[in-house]
This record gives C-alpha cells, structure tokens and sequence, in this order.
C-alpha cells in the first residue's frame, strides 16, 4: 500500500507539473503575467514568489490536479493595473490563447515521447515476435499461420519485439486487409487479417486471443541432469536447448514432456543445442521410473531424468538518438490511435464502459509497475501522461479541450461566445466531468471488491 501510494504521488507530481508548466511557459512567451502556479488545488501548505512578476509558487493540500493561474480581467475580485492590462490573458489573440490552453496537453504527449525515446536509447531486452500453431478454426489458423513463422511488418509497421507487434494490432483495430508480413525458413510472404470485430474491453480476451494468434516463446532448455539418468548416458550437458524431437521443431516445455512420455522406452533422437550455440546430435532412450505426478501421488512414467525450463526468445533492442526519438513518436501515436478508438467503442456501446479506471486503479498500477523496474514504471508513467493530455483535450466545457472548442467557435463566429452560454458550458462541462468521475471510482471499487 505505501509503494502503490507513493508511486502514485510520484506518478501525479511529474505529470502534473509538466502540464502546468506547459501552460505556464507559453503563457510568458506570449506576454502573459503569470500569478500562481500551484501543484493540486485547495488550502496552501507553501508557497514562495519568484521571479521579475514576482509568480506565486505554491503546494496546495489537494494533489489530484493544478493549475496556472494568469492575470485576467474577466476573473472575480482582481485588479489589474492598467499599465499591466495589455498582459492579461483575456487581452490576447484567440490564437494565443488558443496557444496557452493547448499547451498543457500538448507537454503531456511530448513527455510521454520523452519516456518511450529513454527506454529506446537505453535498450531492453525483448520477446522476438514469433508464431506458434494457432487456434483451430481461427482467422489465424484459416490465413495457414504455422509454428516458428517470424512476424515482420503488420499494416505500415516495422515489427522488430512482441511488444510493437501488440501495439500494432491495437492501432489497426477497426481496419480490414491489414498486411501481415511473416518470415518462414528464409522465405516472405503476406497474409491479410480483418480487425473489424475485435473488441478492446476489458470482458473480452486479448486482441491475440480474438484472432486466434499463439505466441511461440522459445526452446525448452534441460538442467539438473540427474546422474546415472538416461540423459546422463546421452551426454546431455546443463544448458542444453531442444531444437527438435525425431524431427519435431519448436516444441514446447508441455509439449516435449508429452512427447516423451508418449514414446514408452522408444528411443529419441534429439538436436540439442549448448550454451555456446554449437548444436549435436544425441539419442536418448527414456525409462520408467516411479516419479511424482504434482498432486503427491507416485506414479509410473518414461522419463529421461531432467528438469525442462524454457529459453525465452529474446532480442536486445537499442536506439541511437534519432531512431530512438522516432520510436517514442510512433509508440505515442500507436497509444494516442488505441486510446481515441477504445473510446469510440464505449461511447457505441461495443465495449464495456468498465474500461473507464480511476484514481484507485491507477494507484495500484503505480505501485505494481514501479515494483517491477523503472523501464516498466516510465513506461506506465508515459502511458497515463498520454491519456491525460488526451483526457484534457476532450471538447467538454471545464477541461481545456471545451476551452478550446469556445475558441474555436471565436474563429468561426468572429467574436466570442456570450458569457451565458460559456457559462452553461461550465455547467454541463461539470456535471460531465462528474458523472465520469463517479463512474471511473465505482469502477474501481468495483475491482477491488472482485
């Protein structure tokens, strides 16, 4: 509980402040007195003035939010000193003002294309994004997708780890005749997936799971060779990975340990490989010994007298300045496009608006993924400063998007809306933002209670 809350506190006190000092630092580039700038909201527990406008800086006791708050002629109670007027926000072009406000959101985007470049530039070892034989009568399986075929490109998208490969289908969910791009034994050749029917709810199965798709994760590796044991007497050495079974390739922890237990005391010849990847030969005939069956049970089986693990499939994936920038970029707009249609599916009605987290869940990822490694926890961070710079460009009055649609109408209308309606605006912004809220915190405890 105390990581989850202060990984959270963490979490709101980098992605916040970002998006205040985005306002803030157009607001000055654009003229405007700047009077406070507070972290969270409600009573102030600090506060010092820095500065030639001598700003308030301030930490308030409330730290679900922030805010910048500018030299304004319209706000209640404020006076401002005509030498100053033309400093005042409401003074401003629409266009500047459009500026300030867009600012916020636009800083959470940029820093969560900051995170992923770090976690690009700094490297991190991946799962290669590989086939395994797919789920009978899938769209996977009628496309003749087979073990050990190779993912490399999905629509548009270079594949290079499992992860770009899941963002991928993420970001082209909704689409049909999406391009797959596989390698088999040195051969390419493409196949077409339909991504209109698959769901992002939280009641469905991975987008994998919904097009049939199984991941092969790597060899079986063998260790604590037991000695005496028929692997022993084969020249089975700790380390050695299975590359086939009489021919077999690619097989599974399960599906090997079944292999040999099917053959009886049938001898089987095996391609190893060893820890230096020099790869031989070896036959091994199992025998039945009296083993443990895992529930405490003994019972007579073929063995070889190993313990079989798995060798995961990994690629280490690094990024020079540049390319690693661009991976940041890209990753940012796969999460910008998944985000913006998971949306569209709960306002249809296709998903499930149980998908809508709060304060608690959030909390309680802050402190998982921080549990995990700081790769993992930048990366969540980057992830959550994306939906609230999205989140704050929703066109509902109260949040800087509906500010935005007020100055967009400007544009159009030549001048600004009445104050009646802006504040109507304000009103139904309100009880939006509210309800949602509600929603997201019943969602929550929902959860924990489950």
């Amino acid at each position: 509980m105390v990581t989850a809350l202060l990984a959270f506190a963490v979490a709101l006190g980098i992605l916040i402040t970002f998006h205040e000092l985005g306002h803030y630092l157009v607001a000055r580039l654009c003229g405007v007195k700047v009077l406070t700038f507070s972290f969270g909201f409600g009573p102030k527990l600090f506060s010092k003035r820095l500065g030639r406008d001598k700003t308030e800086w301030c930490i308030s006791a409330l730290p679900l939010g922030g805010y910048v708050s500018m030299l304004d002629e319209r706000q209640e109670g404020m006076v401002v000193d005509p030498a100053e007027a033309h400093r005042a926000f409401n003074r401003q072009s629409v266009y500047k003002r459009f500026a300030i406000v867009a600012a916020g959101p636009i800083a959470n985007i940029l820093l969560a294309i900051i995170f992923y470049a770090i976690m690009a530039w700094s490297g991190q070892p991946e799962i290669r994004p590989v086939m395994d034989t797919p789920v009978a009568q899938s769209q996977a399986a009628q496309l003749q997708i087979q073990r050990l075929d190779q993912v490399v490109s999905f629509g548009d998208k270079k594949i290079e780890g499992l992860e770009d490969f899941n963002w991928a289908i993420l970001e082209h969910i909704g689409e049909s005749n999406v391009p797959l791009v596989l390698d088999r034994g040195g051969t390419r050749f493409t196949v077409d997936f339909d991504l209109r029917d698959i769901k992002i709810d939280e009641d469905s199965t991975s987008p994998f799971a919904q097009l049939g798709i199984n991941l092969w994760y790597g060899y079986p590796v063998l260790f604590n060779i037991q000695k005496g044991s028929p692997a022993a007497l084969a020249g089975i050495k700790d380390g050695d990975v299975v590359l086939s079974a009489d021919g077999r390739y690619g097989l599974s922890v399960q599906e090997l340990v079944n292999y040999i237990k099917d053959q009886g005391e049938t001898s089987i010849r095996l391609v190893v490989q060893n820890e230096e990847g020099q790869a031989r030969e070896v036959i091994v005939r199992p025998e039945v010994r009296a083993v443990d069956d895992g529930k405490g049970n003994l019972v007579e089986r073929p063995v070889i007298g190993v313990n079989v693990g798995i060798k995961p499939n990994l690629i280490w994936l690094s990024k020079g300045p540049v390319d690693g920038l661009m991976a940041g970029v890209d990753r940012t707009i796969s999460i910008t496009k998944t985000t913006y249609k998971a949306v569209v599916q709960m306002i249809t009605g296709e998903a499930s608006t149980k998908n809508l987290t709060g304060p608690v869940t959030i909390a309680d990822y802050a402190g998982k993924t921080a549990q995990m490694g700081w790769r993992v926890y930048l990366s969540f961070l980057a992830m959550i400063s994306v939906s609230l710079g999205l989140l704050n460009l929703l066109p509902i009055p109260l949040l800087d998007g509906g500010h935005l649609l007020y100055y967009l109408v400007e544009i159009l209308r030549g001048r600004p809306l009445p104050e009646w309606a802006m504040q109507a605006g304000q009103k139904v912004g309100l009880l939006i933002v509210l309800a949602l809220g509600a929603l997201a915190l019943s969602n929550d405890f929902i959860r924990l209670i489950q």
